[in-house]
């Protein structure tokens, strides 16, 4: 999704649902829109690193990588 108005306008107009952090909450008060917490206290997000395909990766970037990895599962 390109924007958070863009969200809520497709949202408002019954093309699906949308996810948005409670902090949007107060800017995004609309009354084609319902908004509802999430059962849990706190949700899991899967976030990925996208990059171009591409052997010249630098040193920074690789420990950045790792970094975001996190430590190893035991």
């Amino acid at each position: 999704m390109s924007s958070l108005d863009m969200m809520l306008t497709l949202v408002g107009a019954g093309y699906g649902i949308g996810f948005m952090t409670a902090t949007k909450i107060p800017i995004s008060q609309r009354p084609d829109v319902v908004i509802r917490p999430l059962a849990q206290d706190t949700a899991v997000i899967t976030t990925y690193l996208l990059r171009p395909e591409s052997s010249n990766s630098s040193v920074s970037l690789d420990r950045f990588i790792e970094r975001l990895r996190g430590p190893p599962d035991d």
